[in-house]
């Protein structure tokens, strides 16, 4: 293996071990505020499929955007939430 390779695996994994060390966690935690935020967001406009009265317009402007996240909502907000998922 030549050296420059070698310098170059190196500096990927001390660049890779530092993100994992400082901002890996934040991230983490951005991403998935992100995908609350974005169910809740369809929660307010489309919750008359769950039960909530909502109307509203403007909401089916949005609904080909979230087609393919639809079944994946559906299953978050129907799902059952225990007291132990919050103490991850």
């Amino acid at each position: 293996m030549p050296v420059s390779n070698r310098i170059n695996k190196f500096w990927s994994t001390l660049k890779s071990f530092l993100f994992g060390a400082t901002t890996y966690d934040m991230v983490k935690s951005l991403e998935e505020r992100k995908v609350l935020e974005e169910y809740l967001l369809m929660l307010v406009t489309l919750g008359d499929m769950l039960g909530y009265p909502t109307s509203s317009y403007y909401r089916l402007r949005l609904l080909p955007f979230w087609v393919r996240t639809l079944e994946t909502w559906m299953h978050f907000m129907l799902s059952e939430k225990d007291i132990t998922e919050k103490l991850k």
